[in-house]
């Protein structure tokens, strides 16, 4: 686990960057990939996605790079203050995650 401020961060940014790449992808390749090209007659999911203007996003289209960038930004805030705390047991004094208890 991170020990001080700047290891949290950049654990956070990297975990952030795995889950966003790999859930965006998901989500547009394999689970709406086929109805996309079906939809569009394209050959390939990104044509198809450019064929139809881009992602749906807060009620318009966006182009891909823009969705990936919002929820990168979203998810790493999120990290940061959330996913990153840590706190000193009061017995023994040692670091552990905020929510390893649950």
């Amino acid at each position: 686990m991170p020990r001080n401020q700047f290891q949290r961060m950049v654990f956070a940014f990297l975990t952030v960057l795995v889950t966003v790449q790999g859930y965006v992808f998901y989500s547009l390749y394999v689970v709406n990939g086929t109805i996309l090209m079906q939809f569009t007659g394209a050959d390939s999911v990104l044509h198809a996605i450019d064929a139809q203007g881009g992602v749906y996003m807060f009620g318009r289209m966006l182009p891909l790079w823009a969705v990936i960038l919002i929820e990168f930004c979203c998810a790493y805030a999120l990290e940061c203050l959330v996913g990153s705390h840590q706190r000193r047991c009061d017995i023994c004094g040692d670091l552990f995650s905020a929510y390893s208890d649950l």
